[in-house]
């Protein structure tokens, strides 16, 4: 095929694969369906900050002044419900206004709206915000191929505020594993090892803890067999696995904890982290996490006994892992290929192994 006539190919499938509808309505119309929960501004275990008072009430200045705001991306689920894919926030201080939640403040040209509350306007101005379409929604119908809703989503925050990867994939992917990814991401050890204290922590809200848990996940299924990027490979499992439900589920938490289980026994305190000195750095490394994780979860129970009844050995051969310059390499630095994941998970295996 040309690549002319393979670019019309492609152009015509995502023609026909991304189905749009778009609508302008009215702010008491979007607030009633936030409301109602007909619009989910809340996708399983979200943690973005919300918006300050300020930047709500600057939103609102602009619906007055009629200045043109950003459209609003919705997905529509199966269950005919929608997910905010971007707009959260403006949906968020839509609602918050129009039901009292919000009085105007620090306004920049509307001085004589401040402190005011939505049932404190001006009627003509109250019934304006109720019936004009103020907002454009474009929503992505549940005929959507899930792929391209993945690529809207992605495209669409690679600008202004950017979300991470696994911030994506919590909207992107919704469903059982997903829950299940961050009930399991609460684990005490988990969290101590990743430094977080509270909510406020950094890899809470960046949703580090339960990137762990899917790293985990998909090196477990495909660590023999993936090419290429990790993180796309994450992406694809969570695909794969999104509408996955019961005993499959159960059991991802079960091979997960058992992992977790067995390296508390084994490393204690120094889990994922790598020797410093006569000590251990307090910091962890993803590398060696995969390493650490994977192995313990490949080793058969009487090795894993032994090693845990041995602990001492065990801290010493880990240790000296690392006069390997290679195993060093493989987990300090460009170490998401397949090959030195690999490598790192079998160095660490054979090492526990033969303890």
């Amino acid at each position: 095929m040309l690549p002319a006539e393979m670019l019309i190919s492609s152009f015509r499938e995502a023609q026909s694969k991304l189905v749009v509808q778009t609508a302008d309505l009215p702010l008491a119309t979007l607030a009633q369906m936030v409301e109602d929960n007909a619009i989910d501004l809340q996708p399983g275990f979200q943690r973005r900050e919300r918006w300050s008072p300020d930047k709500q009430s600057a939103l609102i200045e602009s619906f007055l002044l009629n200045v043109p705001v950003p459209p609003v991306y919705l997905a529509e689920d199966m269950s005919g419900t929608y997910t905010a894919i971007d707009g959260k926030q403006r949906l968020r201080a839509i609602s918050d206004f129009v039901f009292g939640r919000l009085a105007l403040r620090n306004l920049d040209r509307l001085t004589e709206a401040q402190g005011l509350k939505f049932d404190d306007l001006p009627s003509e101005i109250a019934n304006s915000l109720r019936l004009r379409p103020y907002l454009r929604v474009v929503t992505l119908l549940k005929q959507t191929d899930p792929l391209l809703k993945y690529e809207v989503f992605l495209r669409l925050n690679r600008g202004g505020e950017s979300l991470n990867a696994q911030e994506i994939r919590n909207v992107a992917f919704r469903g059982p594993v997903n829950d299940k990814i961050y009930v399991l991401s609460e684990n005490a050890f988990l969290r101590q090892q990743l430094k977080i204290e509270n909510d406020r922590s950094a890899a809470y809200r960046e949703m580090s803890d339960a990137e762990y848990v899917l790293r985990f996940l998909t090196l477990s299924e495909k660590i023999a067999t993936f090419s290429g990027s990790l993180v796309r490979e994450m992406d694809e499992y969570m695909r794969r696995h999104q509408l996955d439900s019961g005993q499959a589920v159960e059991n991802l938490a079960i091979s997960f904890n058992k992992a977790l289980d067995r390296c508390q026994a084994i490393w204690g305190e120094n889990a994922f982290h790598r020797p410093e000195g006569q000590g251990w750095r307090d910091q962890t490394l993803a590398g060696l996490y995969d390493a650490q994780m994977i192995a313990s979860s490949q080793i058969t129970q009487q090795v894993a006994d032994r090693a845990i009844n041995r602990q001492a050995d065990v801290q010493n051969e880990t240790r000296a892992l690392f006069n390997d310059a290679e195993f060093d390499k493989s987990v300090r630095t460009g170490t998401n290929t397949p090959a030195r994941i690999r490598y790192r998970v079998n160095r660490m295996k054979e090492m526990l192994e033969a303890i």
